[in-house]
Formats: C-alpha cells, sequence, structure tokens
C-alpha cells in the first residue's frame, strides 16, 4: 500500500526528483512529474530484452504524479512464470494428497468411529527409505544390467552436468535395459539413493541434447522425490480399498437382512475408484512439474519437445495430430500422464 503525497519528496521546483530503492530492487524507480495524458497513465513497453511498466498514479498535489518504473528482462519474466506453474503444481499435489487422506479418514470412520480414523490414517503412510537400490534388485525386477562410467562417458558427462544443476548430493545409478525396440525411461529411489534405467532402444533412437531432456526430467523426479509422492499416494490407495471393503462387510453385518444405507454404502463402494482417479491427477501433476524442472536443468525446450514428440511416434506408431491429440475430459481423468500436446503446451508457455 503506498500512501502517495509530493509534499514529503524533496525535489527542484519542477517536481523532477527521481528515488531508486537500490535494496529492494536495481529494476524499480520512481519519480516525480507533472500531468501526463490519461492515456499513458498505463504503458507497457518492449525495449529489446527488456520489458518496462511504466505507472503513473495521482498524489495530493494537484498536476503532480508519482511515476513508478519497473524494469524487467525476460529471463526474470521466465522466472517468475515457472514459480508461478511450480506453486499450482504443488498446490495440486497438496490437493490430491488431502482429497485421498480425507477419504481414508471418512471410511476409517464409517468403519471404527474415531479409533477406526485412527487406525486407517496410521496405516496409509509407507515408510520412507532413502537407501541406494541394490544391483541386484533392479536386475531381478527388470532385467537391467548397471552402466559404468568408462562404457558411456558421453552419457555420464551428461547425468553429471544435470545432476549438479539439480544439486543432488549423489549421482543416480543409470542402467540398461536390453530392450531395443523400446523407448522407455524410469527413475527410481531418492534424491539420497536412486536408480535410472534407460532402454537401450531409447539410448540409440535420441540424439544427444534429447537425451540430456530424458535424463533431466528423470533427474527432476529424483530431486523432487516424485517416487515417495507417489508411492504415498499408492499406500493411501491400498488403504482406502480394505478400509472400504471392510465397511461394506461391517453395514451388511450390522443391517443383516435390513437394506444397508444407500448413501453409506455408495460412498464406500465409490471410494477406490475415486481414490485412483486422485491418484492418476497426482501423476499428471507431478509429470508436468518434471518436464518444468527439466526446463530448468537443461534449458533446452527444443529437446525436451522433440523427445516429448518422438516417444509418442514410437509408442503410437504415428504421428497424431495436434488437434486430434487433445483429450476430452473423461480421457484425460484416465491418464497416468498428460497428453503430449498438453505438455509441449506447458513447455512452450514456460520457455
Amino acid at each position: 500500500m503506498f500512501n502517495v503525497g509530493a509534499a514529503a519528496w524533496r525535489g527542484d521546483r519542477t517536481g523532477q526528483c527521481v528515488v531508486r530503492d537500490a535494496a529492494s530492487s536495481p529494476g524499480i524507480s520512481f519519480a516525480l512529474i507533472h500531468a501526463v495524458p490519461r492515456a499513458e497513465m498505463l504503458q507497457l513497453v518492449r525495449s529489446g530484452a527488456t520489458v518496462v511498466l511504466d505507472l503513473h498514479l495521482p498524489t495530493d498535489q494537484p498536476g503532480i504524479f508519482l511515476s513508478c518504473r519497473i524494469d524487467l528482462c525476460f529471463q526474470d519474466l521466465s522466472r517468475l512464470r515457472r514459480s508461478f506453474h511450480q506453486a499450482a503444481n504443488h498446490r495440486s499435489s497438496a490437493l490430491a494428497i488431502a482429497g485421498m487422506t480425507l477419504l481414508l479418514a471418512v471410511c476409517g470412520w464409517i468403519v471404527g468411529g474415531t479409533e477406526g480414523v485412527h487406525r486407517a490414517l496410521t496405516g496409509g503412510a509407507p515408510r520412507q527409505d532413502g537407501s541406494a537400490i541394490a544391483h541386484e534388485t533392479i536386475f531381478r525386477w527388470f532385467g537391467a544390467r548397471l552402466l559404468r562410467p568408462a562404457e558411456a562417458p558421453g552419457l555420464f558427462s551428461i547425468l553429471v552436468d544435470v545432476c549438479r544443476r539439480a544439486r543432488l548430493s549423489r549421482l543416480p545409478d543409470i542402467y540398461c535395459l536390453p530392450a531395443p525396440s523400446q523407448m522407455n525411461a524410469y527413475a527410481l529411489g531418492g534424491p539420497e539413493g536412486a536408480a535410472i534405467i534407460l532402454t537401450e532402444g531409447l539410448l540409440r533412437g535420441m540424439t544427444r541434447d534429447e537425451i540430456a531432456g530424458i535424463l533431466a526430467h528423470e533427474v527432476a523426479h529424483i530431486r523432487n522425490n516424485d517416487i515417495w509422492t507417489m508411492s504415498w499416494a499408492a499406500a493411501l490407495h491400498r488403504s482406502i480399498e480394505w478400509t472400504s471393503l471392510a465397511g461394506l462387510a461391517l453395514l451388511r453385518a450390522q443391517h443383516g437382512c435390513m437394506a444397508v444405507s444407500p448413501s453409506l454404502a455408495a460412498l464406500l463402494r465409490a471410494a477406490p475408484s475415486i481414490a485412483q482417479l486422485l491418484c492418476l491427477a497426482l501423476s499428471r501433476t507431478r509429470e508436468l512439474d518434471a518436464d518444468a524442472t527439466a526446463l530448468e536443468l537443461t534449458g533446452d525446450w527444443q529437446a525436451l519437445i522433440a523427445a516429448l514428440r518422438k516417444l509418442e511416434r514410437h509408442h503410437a506408431g504415428f504421428l497424431v495430430p495436434s488437434a486430434a491429440a487433445r483429450d476430452d475430459g473423461t480421457m484425460r481423468l484416465l491418464r497416468s500422464h498428460p497428453a503430449t500436446s498438453e505438455r509441449v503446451g506447458a513447455l512452450l508457455c514456460l520457455a
């Protein structure tokens, strides 16, 4: 809030006094000026790589205005846009987790009141384990082979650069899955112990810059601890399934041959499906946030978009036109990943 008074400003008789607040922002300056045309009260001008916003605010002195100029470079605008995007994604993730937690609490209350709520919530969260994943486990699960830096120096050079930008304290292990006809990448674990699995087909079919974008996306999942978040969501979903089944059995036992409460029974039947939709929504949100973080880590939006489109062509078998690639609301709710057109649109906005 500003209390604009010309008497508080010291200047010569022409009122030309410039004040620059370097402590808060060197890109903001103030000046007392004479009357300006109404059409110039608010101006937004692009000057080279800078956007200049001019505001002219009336003061308590007739004909004297306070001119406020804000200089923003395109890099500042892009950083601000990414900050808003990240905040929106985090808010969406929090709402999805909160919705699942509330749903689990309601199911627990139906089963056992306050004690049922406590038991349901206690069993609904997994234990976080930051230890590294054993090589034998990765091979047993996926059949993937651990890569050494000497085998793929270029790949590890990209990984080191991306992890340095992401400020990871430990490099994730890289595994190659012998699947020449597949193009996929997976991230496992958290910041203290992670692994990235790349298929042989992806390593052969992507350019260096595209691989850098894919690695940055997986490193973003690791840095953002998305694997833990989705594990938490999966645990909540399982708890909701078991609790809703227990609640339905309890309602039938209590009512016997009498009609079961329709509203409670309907809620318990729908709870697992609602939880699944919230899990999918959370997954889509984390994917969009990983894309935004990957753009922050590489700065190469062209390579990221090229990699996404190449993956879409590979999995769909043909290039889907952008208009046809847009899902309606119902289909979008059933996706674990946003449509490629949505991801490309978000990257273009952030770029």
